[in-house]
């Protein structure tokens, strides 16, 4: 019997993002329960976050760090950061796409 799928927005309830200098995004996922990290950490890939992004799988970056139980994505950002091209100034707004994604749990 398959489970039900998990969407990352209800289990990393604090997952938030930044700049990480002006060429780069920063996404943070925190996890309250270790299972949950585990879960994002198998199966969050560079192959499922960069066509959110419109990226080449090779543009993601992904980083699982267990002792906080958290994972920081960076992104290349798609306009210099104050560029009269920019959007989000902050990079604030960017974690809206990994809301939806879902794991699957026991996998």
């Amino acid at each position: 019997m398959r489970r039900a799928l998990v969407r990352l927005g209800d289990i990393s309830p604090g997952l938030k993002c930044r700049n990480a200098g002006a060429s780069w995004i920063s996404i943070d996922l925190p996890f309250d329960d270790p299972e949950h990290f585990e879960l994002a950490a198998a199966q969050l890939t560079p192959e499922r976050i960069a066509p959110l992004y419109g990226l080449a799988p090779d543009e993601v970056r992904i980083y699982p760090y267990r002792p906080a139980t958290a994972i920081k994505i960076t992104l290349p950002r798609p306009t210099w950061n104050g560029g009269i091209e920019e959007t989000d100034f902050d990079g604030a707004q960017q974690f809206a796409p990994l809301l939806d994604l879902t794991v699957e749990p026991g996998r």
